[in-house]
């Protein structure tokens, strides 16, 4: 499975309301498991995760998360993308202490634990890239998402 299969129109939401981490990952978590893409377990593996290995990533002018939990939690895999209308804190990866205010969070679901791996690289390569940033941005329609990841991976 290339990694362009994995971004699904039906997982990407460009307004959602979320109050912090614990309600979003609560909500991503019932459409997770309503829509047959992980296990009931998903949502405590997912927060626990994250209390561990925060996954937050500040870069120049722009912040992202990219949660994500261990290949045993995930039935079907994807790339689930959601645009927050407030920021929610997260925690910078490595650290334990820096907040990072967060409005774009791309949660992974991936079955091969050697495919979590590149992915995030790839991942967090295009969000380091300031245009591919800057499109992102201005990007308001789930197929135009799509498009300017798969272009970009």
């Amino acid at each position: 499975m290339s990694f362009q299969e994995l971004f699904k129109e039906e997982l990407i939401e460009l307004d959602i309301q979320s109050h912090d981490k614990i309600d979003f990952f609560e909500r991503i978590s019932s459409e997770l498991v309503e829509k047959g893409y992980v296990e009931n377990s998903f949502r405590e593996a997912i927060i626990a995760r994250e209390n561990i290995y925060p996954t937050g990533l500040q870069l120049d002018g722009f912040a992202v998360a990219i949660p994500h939990t261990d290949v045993v939690h995930i039935k079907k895999p994807f790339v689930a993308i959601k645009r927050l209308v407030e920021d929610i804190d997260f925690y910078q990866m490595g650290t334990d202490d820096v907040v990072v205010p967060v409005k774009d969070i791309l949660i992974l679901g991936i079955k091969e634990p050697k495919n979590q791996v590149g992915l995030l690289s790839d991942l967090m390569s295009c969000f380091a890239d300031s245009e591919f940033v800057r499109k992102y941005r201005s990007v308001n329609t789930k197929e135009s998402i799509i498009d300017l990841i798969n272009n970009s991976i």
